[in-house]
């Protein structure tokens, strides 16, 4: 495919570019070292690197669940160590209150985000096609995809 901008050859799928800029690695490290300090390790490592135009093109990710309910619990204990240290103003009533509303809504708000609106953007995500010649973005759909390279059946095939 050609770049509409530019006329490259370089237009290439987001989704590929993102794949092509992570990088995994997985090995063992053991050893015995004798010295000054005597030391013997085993173990195993993992990891991952990734360039930064492809942590750029990343796909849209979901919306957290688990890190809110911890920050949101622990907070609450702070919450109710200033609510419980006496007369209660309305001040502090009104807070305690939002705050007990906060997390609900939070759920609702990322429920929503992760089936509604993630799946959307992840679609968008999985048509848009970038020049790395120009920097040109284009969304190409499935329909456009088949006009633009027709499948081979076998009418299209040429007989052996």
């Amino acid at each position: 495919m050609r770049c509409p901008c530019c006329n490259s050859t370089d237009l290439k799928k987001a989704s590929l570019i993102y794949a092509a800029g992570v990088y995994e690695s997985r090995g063992r490290i053991g050893g015995l070292l004798f010295g000054n300090g005597d030391a013997f390790f085993v173990g195993k490592y993992r990891g991952a690197n990734q360039s930064l135009l492809s942590k750029m093109l990343g796909p849209p990710k979901k919306a957290p669940y688990l890190a809110p309910v911890i920050l949101w619990v622990m907070g609450f204990f702070i919450v109710i160590a200033f609510a419980g240290r006496g007369k209660l103003s309305w001040m502090m009533g009104a807070l305690s209150v939002g705050y007990l509303l906060i997390l609900p809504a939070y759920l609702l708000a990322a429920l929503l985000y992760n089936f509604f609106l993630r799946p959307k953007k992840y679609k968008d995500w999985t048509e848009e096609f970038i020049c790395q010649q120009c920097g040109f973005h284009s969304r190409i759909g499935e329909q456009d995809l088949k006009r633009v390279f027709p499948a081979l059946n076998h009418e299209s095939r040429p007989p052996h």
